[in-house]
């Protein structure tokens, strides 16, 4: 059943809604934060189905994420007005397990892949999100500009921040870019509201969450060395507890192809003469430590056997003689899950972020 409501009061956009809301196809909306794209979008929606049409959104900006979760893509569907986007029905995710895309491009792309309507039959309208500065955000929206091979293109800029990225896409057949003013009602945002905004979506996420425990051998990684390699054998661990030197406690190791990958309470140099007589020992050329208490509230994406996202979770510990992690999360069937997928993002069960992990920690 459709819910009428009232269009809001955007007469910059009026003529362009009503165009783009007789097309079909796909529609990407790029712009830097605070410049509408959310609005916009929403406007555009409420358009579609007030003319008896179904329309998807897929929402890839993981920081100020509007449907599902932040850290993930979020995909939706409606056939009714809305208020908010996060009132759309069918939800869909894909975990990045961090809110920038800067740093995570594969599991970011690995995610839109995924969730992107095959057929362009179906009206899907693309909310890329703010990260427009720098090379890494061009290539980042050339890249997602290729996939989605949209009809349209909507670009909000206040000034000509995003002619670096239009330039190139300004030059491509069936495509339409479109470069709107951005009405004085839009408004910034400060960076304290931004988090606490994605502070209570991760809080709401992970309500009713319970700890769940699984087996290295039950499951497989993502985003994390562990796994990759061959256990190191107890005593050869005992060796190099022995050898490290005090203030040093290394928890669990793996090797592969001559590298040695290990889980400490602290980093270690293998620079260090002691690391430098182990490694020769062991034939290793390569060292990557990971500071095990850093892994403790990790975000996590949980996925099925057949590749579907079941949900997200926080790493609560890892027992590494029993080979055994639990997760927090408030996936309904968290037996159900086969690979985890490691995020850089570290929060608590209320949603307060408290830092990031590099790649060199996760190796």
């Amino acid at each position: 059943m459709k819910t009428d409501l009232p269009h809001g009061d955007y007469p910059d956009w009026e003529t362009l809604l009503s165009d783009l809301c007789l097309s079909t196809g796909r529609t990407l909306i790029l712009g830097g934060t605070d410049t509408g794209k959310t609005t916009f979008v929403r406007e555009l929606v409420n358009r579609i189905t007030g003319s008896n049409r179904t329309v998807s959104v897929l929402d890839c900006d993981i920081g100020q994420s509007e449907i599902g979760s932040p850290g993930c893509i979020g995909l939706g569907f409606t056939d009714t007005s809305v208020r908010a986007l996060s009132e759309m029905s069918s939800v869909k995710l894909g975990f990045v397990g961090s809110i920038s895309p800067s740093g995570h491009l594969a599991p970011y792309f690995r995610a839109i892949t995924h969730l992107l309507p095959e057929s362009k039959e179906v009206i899907c309208i693309v909310d890329m999100g703010g990260y427009i500065r720098g090379r890494e955000a061009r290539e980042l929206s050339q890249t997602l500009f290729e996939l989605i091979k949209p009809d349209h293109v909507v670009a909000m800029q206040r000034t000509s921040e995003l002619e670096a990225i239009l330039g190139p896409i300004r030059r491509r057949e069936n495509c339409q870019v479109i470069t709107p003013n951005i009405p004085s009602i839009i408004t910034k945002k400060s960076m304290q509201f931004r988090r606490q905004r994605r502070s209570l979506k991760f809080a709401a996420y992970f309500q009713n969450s319970q700890v769940s425990t699984y087996n290295f051998e039950d499951v497989s990684f993502v985003g994390s060395w562990l796994g990759y390699g061959t256990p190191l054998a107890a005593h050869l661990l005992k060796f190099i507890n022995l050898s490290i030197g005090l203030g040093i406690k290394v928890y669990y190791a793996e090797t592969v192809d001559h590298q040695l990958f290990m889980m400490a309470n602290r980093h270690v140099s293998q620079e260090r003469p002691e690391m430098g007589l182990i490694m020769q020992h062991l034939k290793m050329k390569s060292l990557t430590v990971t500071r095990a208490p850093d892994l403790n509230h990790v975000l996590l994406g949980l996925e099925a056997s057949n590749g579907q996202l079941l949900g997200m979770g926080i790493l609560q510990a890892i027992d590494f003689r029993r080979r055994t992690f639990g997760v927090l999360t408030p996936i309904r069937t968290p037996s159900s899950a086969r690979v985890v997928h490691f995020g850089t993002l570290r929060i608590q069960s209320d949603g307060t972020e408290i830092g990031s992990l590099s790649g060199y920690d996760l190796g």
